[in-house]
């Protein structure tokens, strides 16, 4: 399915949403927002080559990098070294204490989302790409997403996706199961799959960063219906507590019911996010809630044809319908500005944001693209999205609407499945967040 017929329709139902949180090191640095030194194709110009890093999380699939790096090389005789750090929250941490020692990174990877201009102290740590060409090929409601007091920082790197349940297709006809309409439905599904042999669901908790999929994509189906758009922007000014919204308990309840129900791996405390792939791919595992990320990475395990067909998409369904879809925003791209190679880097972001690149991008990450002249087809698990966000059944994943950060959110949600004591872990979810906005200065707290 092509870009053309379906992007539109995503990204215009992004653009209804909320979306609050809505002196360099290399002496040839152009200017914040300059574009001097680019071709007329936006690559490099050959100079005495450089060696860059670039770092992501160590749950990349780094093929697609390699490739589009061949290219860039051959381009402009520069390499690029690709540095991985542990993923979830382990990853921010991890490059704020590079910032804090003066060892940046060339470029990288970022979560979505303004709030990260907050955590780099973007106007004092970041590359300012305002003024630059490469924003005028980003679509204008990702544009608008990125742009905080007029600035951006991160340049949108990959595509709009879907945060919920993927279920095996094959599986589901097999044992003639539908889609869910409500919860008592998915409660269903799940007794019958276990009745059948097959692992209904798979958590990831010894990995941390997955365990907190199911909050989040059932945030936007329990707690945003409960609490408005009035609910959210009260938190994000702190003048609403998380520990004050009763249905955010009872969502964090029913994760924790779900293992004392046996609908999970034996032992999900020693699950992780590629066993998680392992067992969904092979057929031992009926259902599991994940970014969308994870397609591609079964694609490379399975073949694409098993993505294609096999892989279905739904979100979180409520007490009484099948509920509203969770979406994220592109992830972004971020150059320290007081870094060594600071044009260089610069550089690499214009060729990796070029046609020729991001067809080799889109080509192993399907997915609705970002860039107004990006083509690409998509997975009928991110068509079923799509068929969401036409229907108006979407919203922004919360941590993304929010500038202040919930901090170790995903061990406080490790904790609970070791210990079970639900109130706890909001509370602590609640104070931490608290604490965030109050480090950060953010009005209100």
């Amino acid at each position: 399915m092509r870009w053309k017929r379906y992007g539109a329709a995503i990204l215009s139902g992004m653009m209804g949403l909320s979306l609050a949180a809505c002196g360099s090191g290399d002496p040839t640095s152009p200017s914040p927002g300059s574009t001097k030194g680019g071709t007329a194709s936006g690559t490099a110009k050959k100079a005495e080559p450089v060696t860059l890093t670039f770092v992501v999380p160590n749950t990349t699939t780094t093929q697609p990098y390699v490739d589009m790096f061949k290219k860039y090389e051959e381009k402009t005789g520069n390499k690029v070294e690709i540095q991985a750090l542990p993923s979830g929250e382990d990853y921010g941490r991890l490059l704020l204490t590079r910032f804090s020692t003066k060892d940046y990174p060339d470029l990288f990877y970022m979560d979505p989302g303004t709030k990260q201009y907050v955590k780099f102290r973007a106007d004092e740590e970041l590359y300012d790409f305002t003024n630059d060409e490469v924003l005028g090929r980003v679509t204008d409601s990702i544009k608008q997403f990125q742009t905080l007091n007029g600035k951006v920082y991160g340049i949108p790197w990959g595509s709009s996706g879907g945060m919920g349940f993927y279920y095996n297709k094959e599986l589901f006809q097999k044992l003639g199961l539908q889609v869910p309409n409500n919860y008592a439905d998915l409660l269903t599904i799940m007794d019958k799959l276990k009745a059948a042999g097959v692992t209904p669901m798979y958590e990831a908790v010894k990995d941390a960063w997955p365990v907190q999929v199911f909050s989040l994509a059932a945030w936007s189906t329990f707690v945003d219906p409960a609490i408005g758009k009035d609910g959210a922007d009260k938190l994000e000014r702190n003048e609403l507590k998380l520990a004050d919204i009763p249905q955010l308990k009872d969502v964090f309840q029913r994760q924790y019911d779900l293992k004392s129900k046996g609908y999970y791996q034996n032992n999900p405390l020693a699950g992780s996010y590629d066993e998680q792939q392992d067992l969904f791919g092979k057929g031992q595992v009926g259902m599991v809630l994940q970014l969308e990320s994870m397609l591609p990475a079964l694609a490379k395990k399975f073949g694409d044809d098993f993505v294609r067909t096999k892989v279905g998409f739904f979100p979180m369904p409520s007490d009484k319908d099948q509920g509203v879809a969770t979406i994220t925003p592109p992830n972004q791209l971020m150059v320290p500005k007081d870094g060594k190679k600071v044009k260089a880097a610069v550089e690499l972001v214009k060729f990796m944001t070029s046609k020729e690149a991001l067809d080799i991008w889109y080509k192993a990450n399907p997915g609705v693209p970002v860039y107004k002249e990006a083509t690409a087809q998509l997975y009928p698990a991110q068509e079923d999205v799509v068929k969401y966000t036409q229907a108006g059944k979407v919203q922004v994943n919360i941590k993304n609407r929010l500038t202040a950060s919930m901090v170790d959110y995903d061990k406080i949600l490790q904790g609970m499945f070791i210990n079970g004591n639900v109130a706890d872990a909001v509370k602590q979810i609640d104070e931490k967040y608290r604490k965030d906005g109050a480090n950060k200065k953010l009005p209100g707290f």
